[in-house]
């Protein structure tokens, strides 16, 4: 299917799309050129799914998260159980370990199979990225935690990952403040500490990498020791 059988198709299906490189003019010229969706949320803000014509199929990516930090194995287990409440998409990893959902379709795909696919889609990336948070990047987002606590500044938006919030002798020795003994670790590393925190690791690990080459790999199985 080429772009233009994938236009008609998310028209038929009543989806809104974009295509890349339309505001310079060099959309309309690319037929074999991707297709963007953009589906709105409410733990994840926004994902992004490219549609991406092949001969006789198309093939659909959503980027969902960098590659984690931490708990790799009970990331993983987690993408694999959802693979199994899945409609058209599953979860698997590139050459990064960046996370997507992805999922090819043949040319005889209907709207209501595009609207369902989408729904999926949402459903997964929204339901699923604050647990693959708190798993795979939970010292950032505790480190957030001390540094504003530290600091008297605002949490709200950490609300979701309260039972990682540390306490106050945690407090001190992630985020200790000016004056104390470790402050001047503090001092060369405090914005990196910021940065990666919850806030930082939900807005990093939602950051989209540009297009690569290379096609996403299934995630392996996750090994049998615990965390």
């Amino acid at each position: 299917m080429d772009r233009q059988g994938i236009c008609a198709l998310l028209e038929e299906a009543e989806v809104e799309y974009v295509l890349p490189g339309e505001a310079s003019g060099e959309a309309a010229d690319d037929a074999y050129g991707n297709v963007v969706v953009v589906l709105p949320g409410e733990k994840r803000l926004k994902t992004n799914c490219i549609f991406i014509p092949q001969e006789g199929m198309f093939r659909v990516e959503a980027f969902i998260s960098r590659a984690v930090e931490e708990a790799q194995d009970e990331v993983y287990k987690l993408l694999l159980q959802a693979n199994r409440k899945t409609f058209g998409v599953h979860y698997t990893l590139d050459h990064n370990n960046d996370i997507y959902l992805v999922g090819q379709f043949p040319d005889s795909t209907t709207p209501e199979d595009v609207q369902r696919i989408l729904g999926t889609i949402l459903e997964r990336a929204d339901g699923d990225f604050n647990r693959i948070l708190e798993r795979g990047f939970a010292s950032s987002i505790r480190h957030e935690w001390a540094w504003r606590l530290s600091r008297g500044e605002p949490t709200m938006n950490l609300a979701a990952f309260a039972h990682l919030k540390p306490s106050e002798q945690e407090v001190q020795l992630l985020a200790p403040p000016p004056g104390s003994e470790l402050a001047h670790e503090v001092a060369a590393s405090g914005a990196e500490s910021a940065a990666g925190g919850a806030e930082g690791a939900a807005d990093e690990a939602e950051e989209e990498p540009a297009p690569r080459k290379h096609t996403p790999q299934a995630p392996p199985a996750p090994p049998t020791r615990g965390t």
